[in-house]
């Protein structure tokens, strides 16, 4: 996916967009929006699942849950 367009659904500007995955010692994460690490996966199919998850998750989560996990993800 181009990183310098517009997303479905987006007006004005296009926002900065860093890339979500990195390597640390051989072991691969992901950046949430907030920029919270998560990981470590073997390799970067695993973290692209483990980022595809994290969504689902944030998607089918309660609001309280999602208040909670917001609060640890910012501090």
């Amino acid at each position: 996916m181009a990183m310098n367009l517009n997303r479905a659904g987006e007006n004005g500007g296009v926002p900065k967009r860093d890339n979500r995955f990195f390597v640390v010692s051989g072991d691969w994460y992901f950046k949430t929006r907030e920029g919270a690490p998560m990981g470590p996966f073997d390799n970067r199919n695993e973290a692209e699942q483990g980022l595809y998850d994290f969504i689902e998750f944030m998607i089918l989560a309660e609001p309280k849950t999602l208040s909670r996990l917001y609060a640890a993800l910012t501090h």
